[in-house]
């Protein structure tokens, strides 16, 4: 078995809406999908439909806590992890690390970011697709805008705190204000090429080379729409993105960040989690061995060493 490391999926925001169990889910992503893996590790976020944005941190929480529980239930074959150390000592079980996928739990209050923390919560992405009290999502790029002064303090303290910062789905503005306001590396943890794929969810050329300047990560998106423009993609469309970024980020900053069970469709002939196995091969195939295992695993597991 391959070992595999993602870092982003919507799973326990999908099974908190349909009342589905992690073991064994209609989902990309489940228990007895992630066996097929040697102790992988998964980012699960917290992703929160729009109509909760009124309460948005007492559902965060409330979809935290049945996600806790779905791992209480599963305690032979999952575990959170909050930490580097926690993911080594856990082998031969699924490593669960928690993110939000906007900050609007935060509801401007840098207490409830420490409750966040205190909770599992290691990686923020800052906005979903609109704005909220730390940035401006992509979506309303128009309202202009990098971090908000509150945005600001956030940052600081993340990096402080332990809590990586996530670019994907803020807007261009809000990038070059995070590169600008932050000192540690930073990720995009679900986002392709906008040169080869115009969707504004995408990285510019320019964007991938800093993030790679930076040692940060980029984790490879496996949503057709944001592969292809057509809006119909296939494996061929992954490794056409991996062969862009490579030759911009280097090896070191590529990862996987499939977005599974937050994607309307995957690409022909990756159904589900285990296809990443026929994607590794693939990988092995195109740029070497080396290069597959740092961007199905290595380079995840080197990122947060020194990071959490």
């Amino acid at each position: 078995m391959i070992k595999y490391a993602d870092w982003h999926c919507d799973t326990a925001s999908s099974i908190y809406e349909t009342g589905e169990h992690i073991s064994d889910s209609n989902t990309h992503i489940n228990l007895k999908l992630l066996k097929n893996f040697d102790s992988p590790v998964q980012i699960f976020a917290v992703w929160l439909r729009k109509e909760y944005y009124n309460d948005a941190f007492n559902k965060t929480v409330e979809i935290i806590n049945n996600f806790k529980n779905e791992i209480k239930s599963n305690m032979d074959s999952i575990s959170l992890v909050k930490s580097y150390k926690d993911i080594v000592n856990n082998k031969g079980r699924v490593s669960a690390m928690l993110s939000i996928e906007g900050c609007e739990a935060l509801e401007g209050s840098i207490e409830k970011l420490d409750m966040l923390y205190d909770m599992g919560v290691r990686l923020a992405t800052l906005t979903w697709n609109y704005k909220n009290c730390v940035a401006t999502g992509v979506m309303e790029s128009n309202l202009g805008g990098g971090l908000t002064e509150f945005g600001r303090k956030a940052v600081r303290h993340m990096e402080d705190k332990g809590i990586i910062i996530d670019v994907s789905h803020i807007s261009d503005e809000g990038f070059y204000s995070v590169a600008e306001f932050t000192e540690k590396p930073f990720i995009a943890s679900h986002s392709n090429c906008r040169s080869i794929c115009k969707a504004p969810r995408n990285l510019t050329d320019e964007q991938i080379r800093l993030i790679g300047e930076r040692k940060g990560i980029i984790g490879l998106n496996m949503c057709q729409s944001f592969l292809n423009d057509s809006g119909k993609a296939s494996v061929d469309d992954v490794i056409k993105h991996t062969e862009h970024m490579l030759g911009i980020c280097g090896e070191n900053s590529i990862c996987l960040g499939c977005d599974f069970d937050g994607i309307p469709s995957t690409p022909e002939g990756m159904d589900d989690v285990t296809y990443i196995k026929s994607l590794y091969d693939r990988f092995e195939t195109e740029f070497g061995k080396d290069t597959a295992y740092k961007v199905v695993y290595g380079n995840f597991i080197d990122f947060i060493k020194d990071k959490i």
